[in-house]
């Protein structure tokens, strides 16, 4: 990650809602989410005449009618009750089959079944967040590396002073931070924070416990306790003061040797538009010391700042000014954000009363849960530094290597340059054959996964097929007579090339005796006899959602996108579609003349 101070709000996801994606009941009736009690019982009706068992004398073909006729009675049942249905809109298939559901009366509304299982959803999440640690660490270990470029300042007859022949470096600055989260309540959350640091021999450590409790959308406010290098308290609160305005306010109190230390900020922020924040904080420290003849309170340090932060998807920057004791400053920072290659760019610029500071990066997401940044920090008085970090998680490893007190042209090449070989030859090197075989490893583990369910379904749409055979006749026939809709090949899977066009083996029309079953590995099949029955009076409609749960049709290649490619004459006249299997289809149309 990009090696900054920013923070960015909390990122909250609805964990409540349904995904909605579980189209299996109402793919199997072929009717839409939004259908009528109505259309399900008819839609209910037309496939009980051909899954009903006594429909049925051959002992095999009865006994698949029988699997057959019990899956439609399940779809019909949950998807004609109103509760059942509110229910497995929102949870899918395995909601209506959850056990606990006998809570919710007959009596209430399908809308506040909805709204009782987000209840339930939330209690659920509570009982989760209490048994759960939020636990967060980062460590920090300053290298002073710069006897690597200083030793050639100097000029040869200095040779003997200088020990070794080779750069010397050590550890100036370890500093070890670790948080632990214990929820107590939904709206209440306890943190123990610890903190050890050594610098230049010199040690110290603090332990503190915090609370903070949420007050609804409007704010929420926090209590702090710690010791270490005396006893301090402090506080934070924040407000939503309107829609687009809010107030962050934190003081603290701390009892030293010298006396009292208090600090106080105060920002208030506003939303100028969906992308920009303006902030304007002001911030005082002080110390409380004993004279001879009184108390005395001193600012050390105060200042009113100003700042203005634009984000959206492409970019973040921001500029703010900040004027005060001592120091008095004015900084530019933007970062290019580069999804496609999951990378960040950054440049800074901070300059005032103490100095100037450019600082530029970039940061490379490596994992899901890790990220790699290399920082170069060039002003005056800090020499160059090059930041490398790591983050892993709620874990963060910085390593500052501080090349150099002057502004040199050697470690500002090298601090730039070696970094990003060295991340390229490990990438090329180990980490992309990793990532290439840990895919694969994944792929090949869900197609065995995979496997055993995809030969199920087979058999099941198979058997389902047989059943169809004599509708389908009849269909094609009465369709025939009358020249209306006639499928004379449905194919179903992964029918086109990278570039969205159809395999070139597929562009011919079929002869009367030219039957497909499957594609010659297995990615495509032949659904016409499900998709005829499918059609009434010339029409023919398969609403949105996966065409795998229709009756009769099963998914050769789980995971995968999958295509629709439909061949049919009406009013004796060739017409063509090839469509998402996603989409929803309704034949016939003019714009599918051939």
């Amino acid at each position: 990650m990009v090696d900054s101070e920013d923070e960015s709000g909390d990122n909250t996801e609805d964990k409540y809602i349904s995904n909605g994606d579980d189209n299996v009941y109402y793919g199997f009736l072929n009717v839409s989410r939004s259908a009528t009690t109505a259309e399900i019982t008819a839609a209910y009706k037309k496939l009980a005449r051909l899954y009903h068992p006594d429909k049925h004398q051959d002992p095999v073909k009865r006994a698949h009618a029988e699997v057959m006729f019990s899956k439609l009675k399940k779809a019909h049942e949950v998807l004609s009750d109103p509760h059942k249905r509110a229910i497995y809109d929102c949870l899918g298939v395995s909601g209506v089959e959850e056990q606990g559901w006998e809570v919710v009366q007959r009596t209430k509304t399908p809308q506040e079944i909805r709204e009782e299982y987000e209840e339930l959803a939330r209690a659920r999440e509570e009982r989760r967040l209490q048994a759960r640690t939020n636990p967060t660490s980062r460590l920090q270990m300053t290298v002073n590396a710069t006897d690597l470029f200083d030793r050639y300042l100097y000029s040869s007859e200095y040779d003997d002073l200088i020990e070794g022949d080779l750069p010397h470096f050590e550890v100036s600055d370890i500093s070890y931070q670790q948080t632990i989260d214990a929820p107590l309540t939904s709206v209440d959350t306890a943190t123990l924070a610890g903190q050890v640091s050594t610098r230049n021999g010199t040690g110290s450590g603090q332990v503190s416990a915090r609370v903070k409790r949420v007050v609804g959308e409007h704010g929420w406010q926090e209590g702090e306790i710690g010791v270490g290098q005396g006893l301090s308290l402090g506080g934070k609160i924040y407000r939503k003061l309107s829609v687009r305005t809010f107030v962050n306010m934190s003081g603290s109190l701390q009892f030293t040797r010298r006396g009292l230390k208090p600090d106080l900020s105060c920002s208030l922020g506003n939303y100028l538009d969906s992308q920009t924040v303006g902030y304007l904080t002001y911030s005082a420290n002080m110390r409380l010391e004993e004279t001879e003849d009184a108390f005395e309170l001193n600012q050390e340090q105060s200042g009113m700042c100003t700042m203005v932060v634009r984000s959206n998807e492409r970019y973040h920057a921001s500029a703010s000014l900040q004027l005060g004791i001592p120091y008095t400053y004015f900084m530019l920072s933007y970062t290019r954000k580069l999804a496609e290659k999951k990378a960040k760019i950054r440049a800074a610029f901070k300059a005032g009363t103490f100095g100037a500071i450019l600082e530029y990066g970039v940061e490379e997401k490596i994992s899901d849960q890790s990220c790699l940044s290399a920082t170069m920090v060039v002003g005056f008085p800090v020499g160059v530094t090059c930041r490398l970090k790591v983050t892993r998680a709620n874990q963060t490893y910085l390593f500052p290597f501080h090349l150099s007190d002057e502004i040199l042209l050697q470690p500002i090449f090298y601090g730039s340059i070696a970094p990003i070989l060295m991340w390229l030859s490990l990438k090329k090197l180990v980490i992309e054959p990793y990532r290439a075989k840990k895919l694969e490893a994944e792929k090949e583990k869900q197609r065995e996964i995979n496997k055993s369910r995809v030969a199920g379904d087979r058999r099941e749409a198979e058997a389902s097929v047989r059943l169809m055979e004599e509708r389908y006749n009849r269909i094609q026939e009465d369709e025939t007579a009358k020249g209306g809709l006639v499928v004379v090949r449905c194919l179903y899977g992964q029918l086109v090339d990278q570039s969205d066009q159809l395999l070139a083996h597929l562009t011919d029309w079929p002869d009367e005796d030219n039957e497909v079953v499957e594609g010659g590995n297995g990615d495509y099949v032949d659904i016409t006899i499900p998709v005829q029955c499918c059609v009434e009076d010339s029409r023919l409609i398969l609403w949105e959602g996966s065409k795998s749960s229709l009756s009769g049709v099963w998914d050769p290649t789980p995971e995968e996108d999958k295509w629709i490619l439909i061949q049919y004459t009406y009013q004796n006249v060739r017409h063509q579609i090839l469509c998402p299997e996603t989409d929803s289809i309704k034949l016939p149309k003019t714009g599918h003349r051939l």
